[in-house]
């Protein structure tokens, strides 16, 4: 497993951050190649939420269940995946697994606005117009999901892909056939290296593991 780049905030300037939240200013953290960017409000209301009811719609509800079982393993949901963003966790900066886009999507975005608005009715308007309030354009099922919506137009870079996909590419091994071999490891490192996603320190020490597997 790589280790998460360390970055100074570019916003405050207080050292040492791992994660997409700078923790003493609270702001978004870019990735270290700039081409995450945080999502813009009408890409999140417009081209997220109503894009997804209209997919809803015409999908008649279960073919979009079946999209989102295809979707859901890239950390998208089926309007998420034609604007090109993605759920990333809070605390680490990676994309939520799928069973997290299921949790979310079904489990906490349905259910607390099922639950909230048989009490008040508006539940669903609350929690997207707090996107317009929220400095890092979470809604309120992201605040619950622990996640936060960005905007990756060419797809997520290394830096901030799960553990199992950082040296393979983005491509999940299939079952039998195992990772790359250790010399493409050791090129992707080093192209890791090369672009600054990883330090000099940490690439010595993953290219020692590699070697030692020899």
């Amino acid at each position: 497993m790589l280790p998460s780049p360390v970055l100074d905030c570019p916003h405050c300037g207080s050292p040492g951050q791992t994660g997409l939240f700078c923790s003493a200013c609270d702001i978004y953290m870019p990735d270290p190649t700039g081409t995450v960017k945080k999502v813009t409000y009408n890409r999140r209301f417009w081209g997220s939420y109503l894009l997804e009811g209209v997919l809803y719609l015409v999908t008649l509800i279960i073919g979009w269940y079946i999209w989102l079982a295809f979707t859901a393993k890239d950390a998208q949901t089926p309007a998420k995946k034609l604007v090109d963003v993605y759920v990333l966790d809070i605390e680490t900066g990676q994309p939520v697994s799928a069973g997290r886009i299921w949790q979310r999507e079904v489990l906490v975005k349905q259910l607390l606005s099922g639950v909230v608005s048989a009490a008040i009715g508006v539940a669903w308007l609350i929690d997207y117009l707090w996107v317009l309030f929220d400095r890092n354009r979470q809604a309120l099922h992201d605040k619950v999901s622990r996640t936060v919506v960005v905007y990756a137009p060419h797809g997520l870079p290394s830096s901030l892909r799960r553990p199992d996909e950082v040296l393979t590419g983005g491509a999940r091994a299939l079952p039998g056939r195992g990772v790359k071999s250790v010399a493409e490891e050791l090129r992707e490192l080093a192209r890791l290296r090369d672009e600054g996603i990883i330090t000099d320190e940490e690439y010595e020490r993953k290219r020692q593991e590699l070697v030692d597997r020899l």
